[in-house]
């Protein structure tokens, strides 16, 4: 009897279709490139990209992202326009999120996981309520991912996402840091972002700056040349 209730199982698991696990809350920015080492979508912007927050397997009353710069920047010369929602220099705060834990530290529930982000200068922008009125997939690459952008790939959970336009402004090489969360009542932390799902941009020159560095090169260039010819 208990080998036919084995083959029975195997049987049901093989004919069953595999229900692919989607993360109940991730990032994903269009254009961004995938790093395997720090299993985040990485971009790099001379202005803004569009930031997609999805959410997925139940409805959520709001969900939290965490605008983290990095470690080196200077919060009083960077300005960030998320969806509508401006970060001035002086909305900055130090520490671990969410804001409403601050100033404490990770303590393995009440603030989000550090993860060589935190603690930093961050803000939180509130995105609001996501319903199950989507279909969404998993947005890490491999066999079964999600492209919202296209969007192609497997799509098999119920949720909804947001593309939200974030504007940078300050210093060329600096970054934020995306993460997104849900609180409980008390202000710990509920649900979030898988770290495999996170994302980051960081501020390149224009174009227009390059070249002018290309042209001031060239000029720097022959006017030795024309020097050492001369001597």
């Amino acid at each position: 009897m208990a080998k036919f209730w084995y083959i029975s199982i195997c049987l049901v698991l093989l004919i069953t279709p595999t229900t692919l696990a989607v993360p109940d809350i991730q990032l994903f920015i269009d254009g961004a490139t995938y790093d395997w080492d720090t299993q985040t979508w990485v971009a790099t912007t001379t202005g803004s990209v569009d930031l997609y927050v999805i959410s997925a397997n139940d409805a959520k009353a709001d969900i939290i992202v965490s605008v983290a710069l990095g470690h080196d920047d200077d919060p009083s010369l960077m300005t960030v326009d998320f969806g509508g929602t401006v970060i001035n220099p002086g909305d900055w705060v130090y520490g671990s999120g969410p804001i409403s834990n601050a100033p404490s530290q990770w303590n393995g529930s009440e603030d989000l996981p550090k993860h060589s982000v935190f603690p930093t200068w961050y803000s939180e922008v509130h995105t609001g309520a996501y319903g199950l009125g989507m279909n969404v997939g998993d947005v890490q690459p491999g066999p079964d991912f999600w492209d919202p952008s296209i969007p192609s790939g497997p799509a098999n959970a119920l949720g909804e996402y947001k593309i939200f336009t974030v504007d940078l402004s300050g210093p060329v090489g600096s970054s934020v840091h995306f993460d997104a969360y849900t609180l409980n009542p008390d202000g710990t932390i509920d649900k979030f972002a898988p770290f495999s799902h996170d994302a980051t941009t960081t501020i390149v020159p224009e174009p227009g700056t390059f070249a002018l560095m290309g042209s001031g090169l060239l000029a720097l260039g022959f006017g030795i040349y024309r020097k050492r010819k001369r001597s």
